[in-house]
């Protein structure tokens, strides 16, 4: 395992567990899916990670644990600095994006 997919593992793991039984598991499975990945996949596997980690973030929101909330803002914050820095993703402009339709319908 390098070091780019140890430390990838280690943000998603970061992650775990997830207040929800579905995003547990695909999370669980993303993680294996990187550790077993060569590196040349990451990038593909790095999209899937930052979509998920936005989901969970809103998940954790939408049920009311600040705390929880804050702890995995903060993870997903480190894992889209380990995805520019290690030039899996590019680096984007900030954009204030809203929740996807089916986690919270009641703001749109």
């Amino acid at each position: 395992m390098t070091r780019q997919v140890g430390e990838f593992s280690a943000l998603l793991g970061d992650l775990l567990p997830v207040p929800d039984d579905l995003l547990c598991g695909a999370l669980r499975d993303l993680q294996r899916e990187v550790e077993a990945s060569p590196v040349s996949r990451l990038h593909v596997l790095a999209r899937r990670a930052i979509s998920l980690t936005d989901v969970v973030c809103w998940v954790t929101l939408e049920r009311g644990n600040m705390m929880r909330f804050c702890r995995d803002v903060d993870t997903a914050v480190a894992l889209r600095q380990f995805t520019v820095s290690a030039k899996l993703l590019p680096e984007l402009e900030p954009s204030l994006s809203g929740p996807p339709d089916h986690i919270a319908p009641q703001w749109k």
